[in-house]
């Protein structure tokens, strides 16, 4: 007799790890897609701001956070150049700032960090969720890769086609992207970790029903406590998905099942602690006031989901996992499953909360999940070929198009993906300099101040800036030469500011100098591109920001 074939050295490497050669495959590609931005960044040899998903804006906030909370724990807004208190604690950032103030590493080395966690909890929960809930090795990879990878190719077809122009572009580029599992890997570290938490407590609660172990329980109640503070979104969703799983399996039709009140006591109680505290930061701390007020729902002209685009991005998936509702639940996680889009729909329609969009995020894996059963209970066989077209065209288009929209925004300089050599001594400067007093600069370059110096700007993610709009088109009027003169002054004494910060991006500052000299303190110092320019101190420069890091 013949001994058995034996398995290849892929085979045999995926084995290792708990893995079939699918399942490799997808975690090789998902670790490639998070990194891809920032190995492209880093190819053209420049310093690094550590932004690398679709809007820098985001990460130079987090990076503030960062410093903050690693020099004070508790984290103030430092985007509007006025006395403020410390309020926000987040696990996750004050990690990284002892990280960063205690090992030595930057700042953005010390956010990065958490991507290799960030992948591996998105892949590990997916993973198992997958395993748990289909049936036959096709069905898991099928379900794994739509969970992963799966962009709605509505996006591509609407941007591609030009059909809508910009602003139709922008809604279903909006809705894809806070759906896209991967999109969380490219700069939203703790949004990637908070969703995928999700599964894993999911499955560790339901084995606590099996169990009964109190350890599983605390763990549980932890991972909610996490989700809850990382993304409040998801924690409530958690929290309703947990609730109405409980309370739908007493009914006689599913079961009649005695619901726990202590799940529901301990999981009610982790969600609902973050969640307090950060209601008490939208009522007690201006900075949270204000971004709750420009982040609600609509606040912005492009923030709008019509019905109908929803639908239109969800039907290649939702079509298919409707089919799903039409079985039976036998267990607990399989009435979680079909709970969870629903109690995501129920986040983002709550009259509570701000910015609702969010609620959507995590919502692939469910929907990936309950799509391919949907389709295996149909009363036709599916050939691999044909899973194989449709899975590749609900990943590849959109997948495309999301690269394309990533290479956009690094090329309009928008945002700061760089530091150019003379802004990064420019910045040095200002973080050295052991006098107090804040920033003036264009809103560009604005964002790159905090976490770089340790000081506060008057411009900075519109969120955290009072007054955002007039503030960031008049500093940049300023630097740009548009606003001079006697107004020019005004402008700049008004804002308190006691350093202004030209960047790499202002190719003549002549104009801005001649504006600027009957204030300065010296005259304006170069640092190759980039001009730092020192006002005579006046006492409220000190009363609006203090010294670095105080």
């Amino acid at each position: 007799m013949d001994a058995p074939a034996r398995p290849g050295l892929i085979t045999r490497s995926a084995a290792k790890i708990g893995l079939d050669p699918f399942e490799l495959f997808c975690l090789l590609v998902l670790t490639a897609l998070a990194f891809a931005p920032l190995i492209a960044l880093a190819s053209k040899g420049r310093d690094l701001s550590a932004a690398d998903g679709f809007f820098a804006t985001d990460q130079m906030q987090y990076l503030w956070w960062i410093r903050d909370a690693g020099n004070h724990v508790l984290i103030g807004n430092a985007w509007d150049l006025a006395p403020g208190e410390r309020r926000f604690l987040h696990p996750g950032f004050l990690i990284s700032g002892l990280i960063h103030n205690y090992v030595g590493i930057s700042v953005g080395l010390s956010y990065l960090l958490w991507k290799p966690v960030a992948i591996a909890i998105t892949f590990v929960g997916c993973l198992l969720y997958v395993r748990r809930l289909v049936i036959g090795k096709g069905a898991q990879h099928a379900a794994l890769a739509l969970a992963l990878f799966a962009v709605m190719p509505v996006v591509a077809l609407v941007a591609w086609t030009g059909w809508g122009g910009k602003p139709r572009t922008y809604t279903f580029g909006f809705i894809t992207g806070e759906i896209w599992s991967a999109h969380y890997l490219w700069g939203y570290l703790f949004t990637a970790i908070a969703v995928f938490m999700i599964p894993l407590v999911l499955l560790a609660l339901e084995r606590w029903r099996e169990t009964r172990r109190t350890a599983i329980l605390i763990w549980s109640a932890i991972g909610v406590l996490i989700i809850t503070w990382l993304q409040p979104w998801q924690g409530a969703e958690i929290a309703g998905i947990v609730i109405a799983v409980e309370l739908l399996r007493a009914l006689p039709r599913l079961g009649g099942r005695r619901p726990s009140w202590l799940m529901l006591a301990v999981v009610g109680t982790a969600a609902a602690l973050p969640a307090i505290y950060y209601l008490w930061l939208s009522r007690a701390d201006p900075g949270w006031k204000l971004a709750g007020e420009v982040n609600r729902a609509g606040a912005q002209a492009l923030w709008a989901w019509p019905w109908w685009a929803v639908v239109a991005t969800l039907i290649p998936l939702a079509l298919p996992a409707a089919f799903a509702y039409r079985l039976k639940a036998p267990s607990w996680q399989d009435v979680a499953l079909r709970v969870w889009p629903l109690a995501i729909i129920a986040v983002y329609l709550a009259p509570t909360g701000t910015f609702p969009y969010h609620s959507w995020q995590g919502l692939m894996l469910p929907l990936a999940i309950l799509a391919v059963i949907g389709v295996k209970s149909l009363p036709i066989r599916t050939p691999t070929w044909a899973v194989v077209i449709v899975v590749g065209l609900l990943i590849v288009p959109g997948t495309a198009h999301k690269v394309e929209v990533f290479y956009n925004s690094v090329h309009s300089a928008a945002d700061p993906y760089w530091v150019f050599p003379g802004e990064v001594d420019a910045l040095n400067a200002l973080e050295q300099d052991p006098r107090p007093g804040g920033v003036l600069a264009p809103s560009y370059s604005s964002l790159l101040v905090p976490g770089r110096t340790g000081r506060e700007t008057y411009v900075g993610p519109f969120s955290w800036t009072p007054n955002w709009s007039y503030r960031a088109t008049t500093a940049n009027d300023l630097f740009e030469g548009r606003l001079t003169g006697q107004a020019a002054r005004d402008f700049v004494i008004d804002s308190r500011a006691r350093w202004l910060l030209a960047d790499c991006r202002l190719k003549d500052v002549s104009a801005l100098d001649r504006s600027l000299a009957p204030l300065l303190a010296h005259p304006p110092e170069r640092f190759g591109c980039a001009t730092l320019y020192e006002l005579r101190y006046r006492p409220d420069m000190a009363a609006a920001a203090g010294l670095p890091d105080q």
